[in-house]
């Protein structure tokens, strides 16, 4: 079973979607789901997409009910726990060196939402640890990882004097780090890291104060990282729902809408949200789509996110601009 992120929407197949809500609605709506998957589906022969929620099923819904699968589930839901005290042991060390040259960090994406958002730790593994740092110590950030026996990866996105930038590093017990930059590119690009760190959010780790990328910044990121890649992975809708239920006032929902805008991830913040409503039953302000809907789209969207793209104009305008991009000498596409 893969979760394939077409050209228009997301889409999820029927067995993907049962273990899904299986593994995050409550009562008589997660049970039901969970029999339809048992039905068709055996554990043992899922994909990795599926078995990297099993632990979330767990908990959810298995531990309560029982059944032939619960001492399966237990196991993978331990094993689960114990790889990410693993990966928090390595995060404490990694924010230990960064403290000592002084950097401020905020973390983000896996081990932010499992220590942050997630009610245990063992809701979901942790692939990366995900470090952002300010853009005036990047190069000395990027230098620290290697300098304690972490080895640079080839990276997948761009690294650009204006722009996101993202180094990934190899270390022990095979974990992976990648230190970020520029997540957004508004300008004034000062003003908008600032706003970055002055929404993240401070949580206890192991007795020391972190900080962890606000619900509203990590959503956009987590939106747009669906469509940068070719698959959007199962517990990325299930990140997507945690972070949207600590989203509890009018004025939260406003800031995700404006920030979407200013930040022109519009495109990718709409499609998710509109299929975490269709498919998966959450709730949303009445207003926050229609509002997402009238918004322009910029070129830039066009260009990142054509799989984004929810209607045929758009389409059509996106495939237009890739062609038009194309004949662009690679300095001015650079900069």
């Amino acid at each position: 079973m893969k979760t394939n992120a077409g050209s228009m929407h997301l889409h999820l197949s029927a067995a993907e979607t049962w273990l899904l809500v299986a593994s995050t609605q409550s009562g008589a709506t997660a049970q039901a789901a969970w029999d339809q998957w048992r039905a068709q589906c055996r554990i043992e022969t899922a994909d990795s997409d599926s078995q990297a929620i099993f632990s979330m099923l767990y908990l959810n819904l298995v531990a309560r009910l029982g059944g032939p699968e619960e001492r399966l589930l237990k196991g993978i839901y331990k094993r689960t726990w114990y790889a990410n005290q693993l990966a928090f042991a390595q995060l404490r060390r990694l924010l230990e060196r960064f403290a000592e040259h002084g950097i401020p960090t905020v973390l983000m994406n896996d081990a932010a939402l499992v220590a942050g958002y997630y009610p245990d730790i063992a809701c979901r593994a942790i692939r990366c640890i995900d470090l952002v740092v300010r853009a005036e110590h990047w190069d000395q950030s990027v230098a620290l990882p290697t300098a304690h026996g972490w080895q640079k990866l080839q990276g997948k996105l761009p690294t650009t004097p204006h722009g996101l930038s993202v180094t990934s590093f190899s270390g022990p017990a095979g974990h992976t780090v990648r230190i970020w930059t520029n997540l957004f590119t508004a300008e004034p690009q000062r003003d908008t890291e600032a706003r970055i760190w002055d929404a993240a959010q401070e949580i206890e780790l192991a007795g020391r104060p972190v900080l962890v990328l606000g619900p509203v910044e990590q959503l956009l990121c987590l939106s747009a990282d669906s469509f940068r890649e070719n698959d959007a992975a199962l517990f990325r809708f299930a990140d997507a729902m945690r972070l949207l239920a600590s989203l509890r006032s009018t004025s939260d929902w406003a800031r995700l809408v404006w920030q979407a805008q200013r930040y022109e991830h519009i495109l990718p913040l709409r499609i998710m949200l509109t299929f975490l409503s269709a498919t998966l039953s959450v709730s949303l302000p009445s207003w926050v789509l229609p509002a997402l809907g009238k918004m322009a789209i910029s070129h830039g969207e066009l260009l990142l996110y054509r799989r984004a793209c929810d209607s045929l104009p758009l389409r059509v305008k996106s495939t237009c601009l890739r062609w038009l991009s194309s004949f662009r000498p690679r300095a001015a596409r650079d900069r």
